[in-house]
């Protein structure tokens, strides 16, 4: 994964109008969310933090992205790529999320630039 910070504006789904991305992947899957007809609003400055425990300590996970569907659907989306996706961290961020997303009534998606869930398929 391309490490690449910056902010994109001009964001017509976004709450915001302009958003920070971490990576290369991020600001590609930023674009993607903005493109998709059944994306409602995307943001990446939701607030949501989920605790996990990793080595007896209690962390917060911020996931990238919270998605709102036409449909009336949620769901929090995380892009990752090699070789983070393959790590401990994000395996038990991942279960966290998906048991927080759960509870919730919402989805939990790890968007990754092979995903059929970055290319418009959500």
């Amino acid at each position: 994964m391309i490490s690449k910070k910056g902010v994109l504006t001009n964001l017509s789904k976004s709450l915001y109008g302009q958003e920070s991305y971490d990576s290369a992947l991020e600001r590609e899957y930023m674009v993607e969310l903005e493109r998709d007809p059944g994306v409602v609003r995307w943001t990446k400055k939701h607030g949501i933090k989920i605790p996990y425990k990793m080595l007896l300590f209690v962390h917060n996970y911020l996931p990238d992205f919270f998605v709102e569907f036409k449909d009336g659907s949620k769901e929090l989306h995380e892009t990752k790529g090699l070789p983070l996706l393959f790590w401990l961290s994000t395996k038990l961020k991942g279960q966290s999320a998906e048991e927080y997303c759960k509870a919730q009534g919402w989805k939990y998606k790890t968007i990754t630039k092979g995903s059929s869930a970055f290319y418009n398929k959500i």
